[in-house]
């Protein structure tokens, strides 16, 4: 197989992580790129790709099921690792960066995508430009169009969306502090993984992340996937919260209306990560899912 390259600095590494089931300890695979892909993949690989003002660690209960019995892919977002930047208002910047890992070969069956929120409308541009790249998608809280429009109802208020981007340019922190509680309920925010995710992200930004933080969320402001999301005829699984705060639940149900071959699963009670707060239902249906590919 061979993957188109980018010359730019690699980061990859290994992990070990334990083997719960068995109480064994044994080293899985995990790959994990800030930047360009250096290696070839199986068929069959995990895709991860995080959300908006995140980055792979995100996944951390994914990654240690799913390492068991697949080759395992985290990428981060641009701007959002080390080392590169989100150059512009645009999903060009990860659109590009994920078609670094396009396989030219013809025996290649593609991957399994697997993208939160911002992570997932990246997934869904690059299954419509290469049909090829991927064998299936996992959409969580995934939006078509992440503001309300007039043909598109489901979005949030572009006022409120507005307002957020100026008072990031004024107040960074402050605003991001006020940001990632809202991708949990009231009930979730008591939990040790919603703790854990907002402390996580309480850290001082370097100004790169904060400029591609702006520059991305810009690009949110402007997306809208509406037109392409009938061409895209690859197995979907939407997997949505019930009380989703950042992408309404009917954003979910409209892409799993709306996608040709798509089956929703619908958190109840859940926010914007149930694959943080939920993750053991999370990771069956998502197994499941894997099982009919």
């Amino acid at each position: 197989m061979l993957i188109l390259l980018k010359a730019t600095e690699i980061k990859e590494r290994q992990r070990e992580i334990e083997k719960r089931g068995n109480g064994e300890t044994g080293k899985q695979r995990i790959l994990s790129f800030s930047d360009s892909p250096c290696r070839s993949f199986p068929d069959s690989a995990l895709l991860f790709l995080h959300g908006w003002a995140t980055d792979s660690r995100v996944w951390k209960y994914q990654l240690e099921e799913f390492s068991k019995n697949h080759q395992v892919i985290t990428i981060d977002l641009p701007g959002h690792g080390e080392t590169d930047v989100w150059f512009e208002p645009t999903l060009k910047p990860a659109v590009e960066k994920l078609l670094q890992f396009t396989v030219h070969d013809s025996q290649f069956t593609g991957f399994i995508g697997i993208g939160w929120s911002l992570g997932g409308q990246t997934l869904l541009e690059v299954a419509a430009k290469m049909p090829g790249c991927f064998k299936g998608l996992v959409l969580i809280g995934v939006s078509p169009c992440f503001t309300a429009k007039r043909d598109f109802l489901f979005g949030q208020s572009a006022g409120v969306a507005k307002r957020m981007l100026k008072d990031m340019k004024k107040n960074f922190a402050g605003t991001m502090e006020r940001f990632y509680p809202l991708n949990f309920t009231e009930d979730e925010l008591l939990s040790p993984d919603a703790r854990w995710f907002i402390e996580l992200y309480k850290k001082p930004r370097t100004k790169p992340f904060c400029d591609s933080a702006v520059t991305s969320l810009e690009a949110l402001l402007a997306i809208d996937l509406k037109d392409i999301i009938p061409d895209i005829k690859i197995p979907a699984l939407i997997m949505h919260g019930e009380k989703d705060n950042v992408c309404p639940v009917d954003t979910g149900r409209y892409l799993a209306k709306n996608l040709p071959d798509a089956r929703l699963e619908i958190f109840k009670d859940a926010g914007h990560a149930p694959f943080l707060t939920r993750p053991k239902e999370f990771n069956k249906i998502v197994k499941g899912f894997i099982e009919t590919l």
